[in-house]
């Protein structure tokens, strides 16, 4: 029987206006700012209050830092690129492809399998995920509740209804580097976010890009520009357990990873969800609900949200934290028991969790014995650290 979180369902879609994010580019005197508040009046206070503060990685917040903060933008900057073509072509024949590469002719894009199977498809998908970077990746049929049910990025798109018709997706994770996490919440944490992202917006580029190539629709999801939810898809292709903090739990690289997703328009093989005890888990361990420095994670049991069972965390609050510090946190990333590192000793633990939850109490008080509960981070990086 499993030990994790229920959907009791129906599962309600999710718009994505109402997102942090989405809700952060509003401006002012815009028909979108004012149609919005019109609709969701009650966001307006924390909203506001949010606003009279500086954006991330820009001068005037806590852990401001010049060197930083021009490396998070520019990462950003070169995700946002990529986030703009993640549609691609309807069908290769429209394909464009840059003069000069020696592969100028469109109609020269079109490879196919002799074997087209889901098999084969589901092969290729692994294999080519982990060629562009990925540290895991998983398939799963797309739950059409994971999808938004309107857009609120870009804003040229604000609003408009969510129709994807795609019923697969390949969900790729991408790991970031311990010793960064465990700078957080300064702006180097930031940073590897930011590099993170790019190189899963690339890699997710480059994978619904080869579906095109052989006549198969497909779409990039990544960073500023999803059209659906990527941790519950995560959760479904067998890539771990949504933890308290509201994040995906990977049974071997733990919170500290960000999802990339690519849905196409094709029969795969799905992966089935696991149980690695991570949740139960999570019910007795509230490490990171007692130490989030904006409360935003919650103590104690979960809810029933739009459908699921889940910790209800605060966005407002936790986005407000963000804009405050300069950074992103991450605390919570850096104080999880499944933050460590790839031991001997760790995965006999994990391992031991996955199976029971007999000595969930006794890990939680070796976990405090060990590494303690900061609330600051014991070897803060910049990017000094890096070398030269």
């Amino acid at each position: 029987m499993s030990r994790g979180l229920v959907n009791p369902g129906p599962l309600e879609r999710f718009d994505e206006r109402d997102s942090v994010f989405s809700r952060a580019r509003l401006r002012p005197g815009t028909s979108q700012f004012d149609e919005y508040y019109a609709w969701r009046p009650e966001n307006w206070e924390a909203d506001l209050r949010t606003a009279k503060l500086p954006h991330l990685a820009m001068p005037g917040s806590h852990r401001y830092g010049v060197e930083e903060a021009v490396l998070i933008q520019s990462q950003f900057a070169a995700s946002d690129l990529i986030a703009a073509a993640v549609e691609g072509s309807e069908s290769v024949e429209e394909s464009s492809i840059p003069e000069g590469l020696g592969h100028g002719d469109p109609s020269q894009t079109m490879h196919l399998f002799e074997d087209p199977s889901p098999a084969r498809l589901s092969a290729f998908a692994k294999r080519a995920a982990r060629f562009l970077g990925a540290d895991d990746v998983g398939l799963t049929r797309l739950d059409p509740a994971h999808v938004y049910s309107n857009r609120g990025r870009p804003s040229e798109k604000w609003g408009e209804p969510v129709d994807l018709d795609h019923p697969f997706a390949v969900v790729l994770v991408f790991a970031m580097r311990k010793e960064c996490i465990d700078s957080a919440p300064e702006m180097i944490s930031t940073a590897e976010v930011a590099r993170v992202y790019q190189e899963a917006a690339a890699a997710c580029f480059a994978l619904a890009d080869s579906f095109r190539r052989m006549g198969i629709r497909a779409r990039a999801h990544v960073d500023s520009n999803y059209l659906l939810v990527a941790p519950p898809l995560a959760v479904d292709a067998g890539l771990g357990e949504l933890g308290r903090m509201g994040l995906l739990i990977h049974p071997r690289l733990g919170p500290g990873v960000r999802l990339g997703v690519v849905t196409v328009d094709a029969e795969l093989l799905a992966d089935e969800p696991g149980d690695w005890g991570i949740a139960d888990f999570c019910r007795s361990c509230e490490k990171c609900a007692k130490l989030c420095p904006a409360g935003a994670i919650p103590c104690g049991t979960t809810s029933i949200v739009r459908g699921a069972e889940k910790w209800p965390i605060s966005p407002e609050r936790c986005y407000h934290y963000w804009r405050t510090q300069g950074s992103d946190c991450g605390t919570c990333l850096r104080v999880c028991p499944f933050t460590k590192p790839d031991s001997p000793l760790h995965r006999f633990v994990r391992k031991t969790v996955a199976r029971t939850s007999r000595f969930n109490s006794v890990f939680l008080k070796m976990d405090d014995l060990f590494y303690g509960r900061p609330r600051e981070p014991k070897n803060a990086l910049d990017l000094k650290s890096f070398g030269e």
